[in-house]
C-alpha cells in the first residue's frame, strides 16, 4: 500500500525537525510538507490533502483550534492528531470539540506518536504498525515530569536569550523581548518546558526562574530600554511571583500575557498590585481571535502585540489591513503602543509603518542574541543596516557585543 501522508503543522522548527526525523524512521510514513502557522496549515491541506495532520496547539494566526476547526469544516476526511506541550483537560477538550481524532502531550514517548499517526489514519486504511501498548502510567509520566523541571530548576539551566523590539521611525531598540532557554540536553522548545511545569503544579517556579535569568540583562540595557518576559495568568496570580517583584526594577519591565483564558476582569485584579508597583503590562497574540480583543478592552494594556499571523503578509492582504487598522485606531485612543512581530521584509513594515505602527520585531530587525556586559559597550550595532536596510552581518553585530 503507499505510505501514509503527513502534514506537520508547529511553529517550533526544533520540533518539526524532531518530527520529520521520526516520521522518516518509518518507512510506511512519508512527511508531505510543513507549516509554521493556522493559514499555512490550511493551505498546505488544500494543496497535498494529507492522510493525516500533526497540528501544534499554539502558534500564529490562531492556533490549532481554529486550524482545525477550518480544516476539518472544509476537509471532512481530514485526520488531525493535536500534539500539545501542555496536558490540560480544557486544551484537549477544545482541540477534539475542533475537529482533531486524537491528542498527545509532546512529553510522550515517540512510539507513542507514531501510534496515534497511524490510529488517526486506520480509518481510511488498516494501520501498518502494531498498536504499542503505554509503558507509563499517568503518574509515573508526571514524576518524570516533575523530576526534568525539578533538575532544570536546580541546576540553574533557565537562560535567556533576548530579540530586540525596534522603533522603525528612528532604527532605535527601545525595548528587548527575552526568549527563555533551558540549556540542558535533550533539546527542548521552551514550550515543552512549560508544559511540564504545568503538568506538575511548578509552573510559577520556572516562569519565576525565566524572569531572573532576563533581569541579569538589565545592566547592559541603556535606560529607558524596557525588557519584556512573557508570564502566563497562573504564574501572575501565585502569591511567590507577586513577592519576587521589587520596585527597584519594575519600572523597566514588561510583562507579555498571553494565552488568556480567565475573563479580563479576573486576571486584572491580580495585575493591580504588579502595575501599582510601576511594571508595565502586554497582550500577546492580539489579531489572532476575539479573545484577545475581549482582553485588550478589558485591560487596557501599555503594549498591544499583533501577531505573526496578522503582520504576514499585510502588504498582500486587505483583511489582515484591516485588523491592524482597528487595533492601532484603538491603542491611539487609549495610549498604548502596539508591537508588530514578524517582520521580515521591506514591504511588510512599510505597510505597518503607513497604519501608526511605531514598534516592530522581527528577523529583518534583529535576530535573537544573548547580552553582554558591560553598557559602554552598548547595543547600537544590533539595528545598524545597510543602505538597503538589512541588518549588518554577525561579525559587526558580535564586535559591538551582542
Amino acid at each position: 500500500m503507499d505510505p501514509i501522508r503527513v502534514l506537520v503543522v508547529d511553529d517550533e522548527e526544533s520540533v518539526v525537525d524532531v518530527l520529520r526525523s521520526l516520521i522518516g524512521s518509518d518507512p510506511s510514513l512519508r512527511l508531505v510538507g510543513t507549516a509554521h502557522d493556522a493559514e499555512g496549515g490550511i493551505a498546505l491541506t488544500s494543496e497535498e490533502r494529507p492522510d493525516v495532520i500533526l497540528m501544534d496547539v499554539r502558534m500564529p494566526g490562531g492556533g490549532g483550534v481554529r486550524a482545525v476547526r477550518e480544516i476539518t469544516k472544509r476537509y471532512p476526511e481530514a485526520r488531525v492528531v493535536a500534539l500539545s506541550a501542555h496536558e490540560d483537560e480544557d486544551t484537549r477538550i477544545r482541540m477534539i470539540g475542533a475537529g482533531a481524532r486524537d491528542y498527545v502531550p509532546k512529553s510522550e514517548s515517540t512510539d507513542t506518536i507514531l501510534e496515534a499517526i497511524h490510529r488517526a489514519a486506520g480509518g481510511a486504511r488498516k494501520a501498518r504498525r502494531p498498536r504499542v501498548h503505554r509503558l507509563r502510567a499517568s503518574d509515573q509520566r508526571k514524576e518524570e515530569q516533575r523530576a526534568r523541571v525539578e533538575r532544570a530548576l536546580e541546576s540553574g539551566s533557565v537562560t535567556t536569550v533576548f530579540q530586540p523590539i525596534v522603533d522603525v521611525r528612528t532604527g532605535d531598540v527601545v525595548g528587548v523581548e527575552a526568549q527563555p532557554q533551558v540549556s540542558m540536553l535533550p533539546s527542548r522548545p521552551f514550550d515543552a518546558w512549560i508544559g511540564d511545569a504545568e503538568a506538575v503544579d511548578l509552573l510559577p517556579q520556572l516562569e519565576l526562574a525565566a524572569l531572573r535569568a532576563a533581569l541579569t540583562a538589565l545592566p547592559a540595557l541603556p535606560e529607558p530600554v524596557f525588557l519584556e518576559v512573557e508570564v502566563s495568568p497562573a504564574t501572575i496570580r501565585a502569591p511567590r511571583f507577586q513577592r519576587a517583584i521589587r520596585e527597584a526594577w519594575a519600572g523597566r519591565v514588561v510583562f507579555a500575557l498571553s494565552e488568556l483564558s480567565a475573563p479580563g476582569a479576573d486576571i486584572g485584579a491580580a495585575l493591580e498590585p504588579i502595575r501599582a508597583r510601576g511594571v508595565r503590562i502586554a497582550l500577546a497574540d492580539v489579531g489572532a481571535g476575539l479573545g484577545g480583543l475581549e482582553h485588550l478592552v478589558a485591560l487596557w494594556p501599555e503594549f498591544v502585540r499583533l501577531d505573526r499571523g496578522i503582520t504576514d503578509d499585510i502588504h498582500l492582504d486587505g483583511t489582515r489591513h484591516a485588523v491592524v487598522a482597528a487595533v492601532t485606531g484603538w491603542a491611539t485612543k487609549g495610549g498604548a503602543e502596539v508591537i508588530a512581530e514578524g517582520v521580515t521584509s521591506l514591504s511588510q513594515l512599510d505597510e505597518l509603518t503607513g497604519l501608526g505602527v511605531r514598534l516592530a520585531q522581527g528577523d529583518r530587525l534583529g535576530l535573537p542574541r544573548h547580552l553582554a556586559h558591560p553598557t559602554d559597550r552598548g547595543i547600537g550595532m544590533w539595528t545598524s543596516r545597510d543602505p538597503d536596510g538589512s541588518v549588518e552581518d554577525d561579525a559587526a553585530i558580535d564586535h559591538a557585543g551582542v
